[in-house]
């Protein structure tokens, strides 16, 4: 799926650049779409509870 791949790259850093600790943070925009990845599944779980 799209998503994973993109919650993938979001979270291994390219080949090529440094490491996490001297490379560049993520992307605002990575972050936000892994936050609502998770609040899609966390609203897909409740309703799957409530039924």
């Amino acid at each position: 799926m799209i998503l994973r791949h993109r919650l993938r790259n979001a979270f291994h850093p390219r080949p090529g650049t440094p490491g996490r600790g001297s490379g560049p943070r993520p992307q605002a925009s990575d972050i936000i779409l892994v936050m609502m990845a998770g609040l899609l599944v966390i609203a897909a779980i409740f309703k799957i509870l409530q039924g």
